[in-house]
Formats: C-alpha cells, sequence, structure tokens
C-alpha cells in the first residue's frame, strides 16, 4: 500500500481572543482549544471528536457528517485544565459519557479548582434525556491529563499522580507521585489489546521531566485488572528534557523524540520479566528548512502505527503548514502535504499546533492550530481544529521504503563526512579525492595505505588477527574517488591497487559505482580487478554480466580468426579466454528471467550465441563422459573440529575445471530460451544446436532414473545433516529409555500411512 496524505478539511472554528489565568496545577496558561477523538460502538462508523474550547464549552461532533451531536456550552467564566474525553458505557448501545476536567467555573469552589471533573451521560437517539445527567467528582490531586483506557479513566497530575476512575466518577485507587521531584513531560494510555510491549495490563507511559537535573526519565505504568497502577519499570533516554519540542509513542512501544535543535530520536521499549529497558533503533535524522529548529512551539509529532510518524510543522522561511510522515525505521518520507495557514491565524507571529489521532476506518488525525497562551490574540484570532485524512500502510515493511530516500531529502541536514565517517576516515577520504582530481593516483594510494598501515598496527599487538574495519560509506566514497563518472578522456585518473585491495577485502558492491562496477573497470581496462569482481562481489547485476561476456566473445573471435598473439600482456591484466570467464559466469547466482532480457539486450548476434554454446556443449560432454562416483574416496573425507565425518572443502568430482552440471544445463536453457528463433534463423548454427541435443537427451535419461533414488538417499542426507547440526550445537539431552520409547509410539500413532504423517502444531 503506498501512503498518502489529503487534503485537510476544517472540523470546527473557535474565537481565540480572551486570555486566562495560569493554571494552579502546572502554573502556566493552558491551550485555547483541545480535540480528543473516540469511536464509540453502535456510533459513527467515523468516530466522534471531542472539542474543547476555553471561555465556550465542551462539543461532541461526528466525523462522518461533521455537525454537532452534543454541545455544553459553559460560558466564559469556565476554563479546562486539560482535553475532554467521550466514552461509550459498556453493554448499553448508543449511551456515552463526555468527561472534563475543569480548571475554573462559577460552580466550582476554588479549592476545587483544577481538581474536579465533570461528567455529562448522553444518550445519542434521545436528545430529550440530555439536560439532567451530569454528575461531578473531586480529584485528590490537581489534573493535567485524562486518558480513557478499557472502560477506566486514567486521571494524571503535573506531579506524576495516576488515580484510576471507574465509568461513574468512583476512584478505584490512586499511585502517589514518584520520590524524586518530576514533571509529566507527555503521557501516553494503550489498551490491553493493543499494547504489544505490555500486553498483560493496560499500558500508560510516562515521560518525565526532573526538576533537579535535566534528565528525561521513560516511566511504564501497568493497570491490573483491580484497578491498581502498577510500575513495571522506568529508565532514562539520552535526550535532555529542556531540548525536548514533541513526543509521539505508537502501541508498539516505538518511541519518538523530538528535539528543538532538529534532530529526530527514535527508540524501542521493551519490557521482559517486570523491567523496562529501551534502545535507540535508528540514528537519529537532523531535520532542517522548519521554523520549529531552536525553539519550542510550531511542531508536534503523532505516531500513526509501528515506526510511521506524522510531523506538523511550519516551513521556513515561507511560513506554511507542513504535514510529513515519516517511517522512522527506515529513515524515509513515506508522503507529504503542505497547505497554507488559515487566515485566522496567518498575522500571528508564532502559532502553536498539536496533532491527535483519529483512528477510524481510513486513518485520520486532528490537527489543532491555536495561537501561543503567551500571545494576546486580537478579536479576529480563530482557532482551528483540522482533519486530516491520510493512507497509511499497517506495518512498517522495508518493501515500503525501498526507492523514498530521495523524498526526503530537502527536509533533512547532509551529514558531512567527518559525522559519518568520523575524522580520521574524513581526512584520508579528503587526500584521496584531492589526489586522484590531481591525476596522481600514486599519492592516493601512498595516503590510503600509509592510514591503512597506522590503523592495523594496534590491531597487530593482539592475539587475534583482525583487519581494520572500513564501512559501506567509506568504501562508497572512495570507489566514487577513484572511480569517476565516465568522461571523455583517453586516459581517466585511475587507482588499479586501490581498487584490488577493497576487492580483495570483499567490502565492494556493484552500486557503489554509479552504471556498474564492472563497466566502469571495463573503461579503465582493468581485467584482473573484473575477473577479482567475478568471486568477490555478491550482488553483480546480469546485465553486467552480458556486457562484458559480449566484449569477452567478441575478442576471442578476433583472436581465433587471425591467430593473434599478445607477447606483451597489459599492465593491469590481459581479457580472460572465452572458457575462464564464461566458467565465472555459469558458477555465479542469477535469475533466468533477468539473464534473458540481458541476453537479448548484449548477445543479439547469433554467432556470439554460437560461441557460447560450443563452450558449454563442451562442458556437458566433459560430465557424460566423467566416471560416476557413488561414494568419495578415503582421501576425500575428513572429521571436522566437532568429530563429525564430512567432505574436505573444495572436493569435487566430474569433469576437472568445468561448472557443476546442474548450473551448466541451468545456463544452456536459458541461453536457448532468450535467442533460440535467432539461431535457428541461423544456418551455421543448426550443427551446435544438434550437438547440444545429442548431449543432453541422454543426460536427461540418466537424470530420471537417478531421480528414483532421491527418496531412500533423503534419509542419510537428513542423518548428516542432523549430525553436523548437533555436532555445533552440542547434542541435546535424549532423557531416559521411557520418554524416548513414549515419544516413538507417539509418532507412530501419528503417522497416517507409509507416505504422509500429521504434525500437531500447537500456538
Amino acid at each position: 500500500m503506498d501512503a498518502s496524505i489529503g487534503e485537510p478539511f476544517l472540523l470546527a472554528s473557535y474565537g481565540a481572543a480572551q486570555r486566562f489565568q495560569k493554571s494552579k496545577a502546572t502554573g502556566k496558561s493552558n491551550a485555547n482549544v483541545y480535540a480528543t477523538h473516540e469511536k464509540i460502538a453502535s456510533g459513527s462508523s467515523d468516530g466522534y471528536a471531542t472539542v474543547t474550547a476555553q471561555g465556550d464549552g465542551v462539543h461532541v461532533l461526528d466525523l462522518s457528517t461533521l455537525h454537532p451531536v452534543i454541545s455544553h456550552t459553559l460560558g466564559p467564566s469556565t476554563s479546562f485544565s486539560c482535553a475532554s474525553v467521550t466514552v461509550g458505557f459498556k453493554g448499553q448501545q448508543n449511551v456515552c459519557a463526555t468527561y472534563a476536567a475543569i480548571a475554573s467555573s462559577a460552580d466550582v469552589n476554588s479549592e476545587d479548582c483544577g481538581r474536579t471533573l465533570w461528567m455529562w451521560r448522553e444518550n445519542l437517539s434521545s436528545i430529550g434525556d440530555r439536560a439532567s445527567q451530569k454528575k461531578r467528582a473531586v480529584m485528590p490531586h490537581y489534573i493535567s491529563e485524562i486518558h480513557a483506557c478499557n472502560g477506566r479513566l486514567l486521571v494524571l497530575s503535573p506531579a506524576g499522580d495516576v488515580t484510576v476512575v471507574d465509568e461513574n466518577l468512583e476512584i478505584q485507587s490512586t499511585r502517589p507521585p514518584p520520590p524524586s521531584t518530576v514533571s509529566i513531560l507527555r503521557a501516553f494510555a494503550f489498551p490491553r489489546e493493543s499494547s504489544s510491549f505490555l500486553p498483560s495490563s493496560m499500558a500508560l507511559v510516562l515521560l518525565e521531566h526532573s526538576q533537579e537535573s535535566t534528565t528525561t526519565t521513560l516511566r511504564v505504568l501497568g493497570i491490573l485488572g483491580e484497578d491498581e497502577a502498577r510500575e513495571i519499570g522506568s529508565t532514562q533516554i539520552a535526550v535532555k528534557s529542556d531540548d525536548i519540542a514533541s513526543v509521539s509513542c505508537s502501541s508498539s512501544g516505538y518511541l519518538s523524540v523530538l528535539a528543538k535543535d532538529g534532530s529526530w530520536h527514535s527508540f524501542q521499549i521493551d519490557s521482559k520479566n517486570d523491567t523496562v529497558s529501551v534502545y535507540s533503533a535508528t540514528q537519529p535524522l537532523r531535520l532542517r528548512s522548519l521554523s520549529f529548529i531552536g525553539k519550542r512551539d510550531e511542531t508536534s509529532v503523532l505516531a500513526v502505527n509501528t515506526s510511521h510518524v506524522l510531523l506538523a510543522a511550519i516551513t521556513s522561511p515561507t511560513r506554511n503548514i507542513v504535514l510529513l510522515l515519516w517511517d522512522l525505521q527506515y529513515s524515509v518520507l513515506l508522503a507529504s502535504h503542505i497547505l497554507a495557514i488559515p487566515s485566522t491565524l496567518s498575522h500571528l507571529p508564532k502559532l502553536s499546533m498539536s496533532l491527535r489521532p483519529a483512528a477510524a476506518a481510513s486513518a485520520q488525525a486532528l490537527l489543532i492550530l491555536y495561537p501561543p497562551t503567551d500571545t494576546q490574540a486580537k478579536s479576529a484570532t480563530r482557532s482551528s481544529i483540522l482533519v486530516v485524512p491520510m493512507t497509511v500502510p499497517a506495518m512498517s515493511t522495508i518493501a515500503n521504503a525501498m526507492g523514498r530516500a530521495p523524498a526526503g531529502a530537502q527536509w533533512l541536514v547532509q551529514a558531512s563526512p567527518s559525522d559519518t565517517l568520523g575524522p580520521g576516515r574524513a581526512k584520508v577520504l579528503a587526500a584521496v579525492q584531492t589526489a586522484m582530481s590531481k591525476n596522481e593516483p600514486q599519492a592516493a594510494e601512498k595516503a590510503f595505505f600509509d592510514w591503512e598501515k597506522r590503523e592495523r598496527s594496534p590491531i597487530e599487538d593482539q592475539t587475534e588477527e583482525k583487519q581494520v574495519e572500513l564501512g559501506h560509506s567509506f568504501v562508497r566514497d572512495l570507489l566514487t574517488a577513484v572511480l569517476p563518472p565516465a568522461q571523455p578522456l583517453s586516459n581517466p585518473p585511475y587507482s588499479s591497487a586501490l581498487v584490488r585491495f577493497l576487492l580483495e577485502r570483499r567490502v565492494v558492491s556493484a552500486s557503489m559505482v554509479g552504471g556498474g562496477i564492472l563497466a566502469a573497470l571495463k573503461l579503465r581496462g582493468d581485467w584482473a580487478a573484473i575477473q577479482l569482481c567475478t568471486t568477490h562481489v555478491i550482488d553483480l547485476a546480469e546485465s553486467d554480466w552480458m556486457f562484458i561476456l559480449q566484449c569477452v566473445v567478441d575478442h576471442s573471435r578476433k583472436t581465433d580468426a587471425t591467430d593473434a598473439m599478445e607477447v606483451d600482456p597489459p599492465a593491469l591484466g590481459a581479457i580472460p579466454k572465452l572458457p575462464a570467464f564464461l566458467d565465472a559466469c555459469v558458477r555465479y547466482q542469477t535469475s533466468p528471467p533477468s539473464l534473458r532480457a540481458a541476453m537479448h539486450q548484449h548477445l543479439p548476434q547469433p554467432e556470439d550465441v554460437v560461441a557460447v554454446l560450443e563452450v558449454s556443449e563442451g562442458w556437458v560432454g566433459a560430465w557424460k563422459s566423467a566416471e560416476v562416483i557413488a561414494l568419495p574416496p578415503k582421501k576425500s573425507v575428513v572429521q571436522n573440529e566437532h568429530g563429525v565425518t564430512v567432505l574436505k572443502d573444495g572436493w569435487r568430482h566430474g569433469g576437472a575445471g568445468t561448472p557443476p552440471l546442474i548450473k551448466v544445463l541451468s545456463f544452456i536453457q536459458t541461453v536457448l530460451d532468450a535467442s533460440f528463433l535467432a539461431l535457428l534463423q541461423h544456418t551455421p548454427a543448426h550443427r551446435i544446436l544438434r550437438k547440444v541435443l545429442a548431449r543432453i537427451e541422454p543426460e536427461i535419461q540418466l537424470t530420471e532414473q537417478v531421480e528414483l533414488l532421491r527418496g531412500p538417499l533423503e534419509l542419510f542426507a537428513r542423518a548428516q545433516a542432523k549430525a553436523v547440526r548437533d555436532g555445533k550445537e552440542g547434542k541435546k539431552d535424549q532423557g531416559d529409555w521411557r520418554q524416548r520409547r513414549r515419544l516413538a509410539h507417539e509418532r507412530s500413532a501419528m503417522a497416517a500411512g507409509a507416505v504422509y504423517q500429521l504434525n500437531e502444531l500447537v500456538l
């Protein structure tokens, strides 16, 4: 599924000119407007959004129709401590309750302000029953957040108190704050059915700021069946609390922390044996071109699922709202959308925003835009709540991430070589690049090998022989320097010694060089390095193989025609003989469909195909004349380090110096599939086609006869594989003879005939 972000649309708008006193709970001014979402059974298919507007009231809107279904207008004297929530009553269809935390009201005593919960019980199908269904309760602490989860309310205080309240506002339990002086930065609650990192109970994740230091503590609580909050564990994360701009956490425990400097950190929460641990999931991202960098406002992040996170921010220097859907596990941008700031807020120098989930059949999010609490807004200023429609994959996969890296380049700071490689590698890379730009490959080789010798010398002092670690990025940058893109030069700068060193270390990938490494080496005429690639590079493309094979075939045909002889071979190696290169090509792991397409492209001439078939047919003949060895000779059998009898490494039988017969036949089949029609129209090819047919028909008959031995010999092959495996892992305790006999009887009882056996899998 491709990810996408649709055009956001307005859900509601409220006046924002009035400023309220600071909250008794936090000492800060509360936001102008809040919004939450809840899916109620037998209600709207898209669920309901509960909007809490300061100085106005609490309104419940149907996301399917965008119309209010419940409104509690409380007047300008009423303010709220946090977002209100709406939940459905279990077993009562169309009955819901809305809970609001009252910060100030004419109906609440001053000593109870900030600690009072109001509840309205509603019947969505009966408007007349709504007026008198109101209830209130006073909490033992100030209220900073309310979370509805599994038919319970989790009421939090700024200091970390947790009170569990049932749907009728009856207090079930209260957990006091931790001994140290902390304040809650963010809190996340997950039902037990969706909390994969803490599946046994409801999970409450608290991100806490220590007032005695700048450390950030992650505390995980579990809400057990008896409505008691129990601490599972706590740990610190490597981001200072003063630097945090926004936080998100998914039900799988994927935590992302966005810092004010633009760095975006990802962590995975793990809970085992009543302990909590957090480890870094990926390298931090460094964002750019966003206005929040350097301060706390104008950004918000929301966990959609697994490692998919939605980021809302203001672009810089042009001020627009940008929505970016990231897969942080692979550090790729999946979708983006830019929209203008609403006209009722565009005149403000700063803007506050918040993202809230809106789980529905199609993924949605609520984007709340409002003026900062320290800004005196004009009368025309109005807060806005937008619905953001999205299409998001159900989980993070590498298939969805492939090819997405360039999409996020404009929002990411490109790391410098010193950041990714380290100062030592960055310095030697710069020296190599400078030398190659001056066409001084010897200087580049000296700079690299001197550095490699210095790095290896401390390692050589150890008893265990080790090699210098190079790293993918370092090798890629080195190859880019010594194998620059093809230019119209007769003698491009090139360092053969450096390339061969990297090939011998088996650290080269074909994709590290633009256009493929074989084509780049062919341009420089380094056939010795090309032969190294055939055995030391594991991801050579079929098209690259056929490109080089065509060059080798063309050279072989010209050499055979003129009987030319090279007296002085080139310094970088001579073009290999056709049988030698074709041997490497046949042995290499390839895909038949890709190989056929490559043959169509690079071997269009039937003369070239005939030359390839002649060599392949000779290999089949060598295998046909080889002695069939039922058992290897005794000198080829040894005991490995675990005492298990095995064949010697590299032992082979059959045609000497020829590829395995199965690979030869597979290659011939691919050649014929790709070029058979062209060969039929080429009269000189008929002779080799008849020879191939004469060679293959007896082999097919022999294969059919030998195939009958597969079943009887399979038992011995499995026994040998089991012996090797047990030798490596250590033989397991087989139990006493009674247990072994009982297991044998159970296996016999489960057998259904001589061929099939029933296996029972218990999950």
